[in-house]
């Protein structure tokens, strides 16, 4: 007759065996799960360090590009300027006409790259752990560079020549006497134009000064933050500086 209590200890030890057996399987998968995790999360931050390496050389270009348009509308402040000396009566060097006609009512386009700003929010900003940099991030981004964006393409009053460029010039054109050559050699002195279009001119160039000394302003604050934005992503991330 078997023994009963036999049995059960055979049985319990079968149980323990089967149990120990499901613990390493089940330990294994775990491993299994935290490992792939862990290289998912190796992998996420090196995407995240090369993201932000692009953002880092990426804003050298845009600061580049922005000391570039605010430098176009310093000289479009001069030229109108120098304009603004003809309408006055006074003298000008005629032989830098040339380069002032083209200046002073050019227009200029913004561009930014935003492709690493735009990697980073679809990750979700926490991937940045630095709370200063983050904000200085999203200050930049979604706001400077839209500012830029707007103040250049879609500003009516920065579309100096659609908007001016040809009223000023037919009405200044009276004063101006070409060669044969195309260059200006005598500017009319009075200019003969009436009151009401001299005083046309005087309230354009008042407008125009105005407009230009605002563009520079806004993009003379958005360079500061861009060089700000890539000094502290150097100080957070100092790999960047490695080639």
């Amino acid at each position: 007759m078997p023994n009963f209590s036999s049995n059960i200890k055979q049985q319990k030890s079968t149980l323990l065996k089967y149990f120990a057996e499901l613990l390493v399987v089940v330990f294994g998968v775990f491993l299994g799960f935290m490992a792939n995790d862990y290289a998912q999360k190796l992998n996420q931050q090196d995407y995240v360090n090369i993201t932000i390496k692009g953002m880092y050389n990426n804003l050298a270009l845009d600061i580049s590009d922005a000391e570039i348009n605010l430098k176009g509308h310093k000289d479009g402040l001069e030229s109108i300027n120098y304009f603004i000396k003809i309408l006055k009566g006074e003298a000008v060097k005629l032989d830098s006409f040339n380069l002032h006609h083209h200046r002073f009512a050019r227009s200029f386009i913004s561009v930014q790259n935003t492709s690493q700003f735009e990697t980073i929010r679809s990750k979700g900003f926490n991937v940045i752990k630095d709370d200063s940099l983050r904000k200085q991030m999203i200050k930049l981004y979604d706001f400077e560079y839209e500012v830029l964006e707007k103040i250049e393409e879609k500003y009516q009053e920065s579309q100096i020549y659609a908007n001016e460029y040809h009223p000023i010039i037919s009405i200044l054109g009276k004063s101006m006497v070409f060669d044969k050559n195309l260059q200006l050699i005598k500017i009319k002195n009075p200019l003969p134009i009436s009151n009401d279009e001299k005083s046309y001119l005087i309230l354009i160039f008042k407008r125009l000064h105005l407009t230009r000394n605002f563009n520079i302003k806004v993009y003379e604050n958005a360079i500061k933050e861009m060089k700000a934005l890539r000094t502290n992503i150097a100080k957070v991330y100092p790999f960047v500086l490695k080639q």
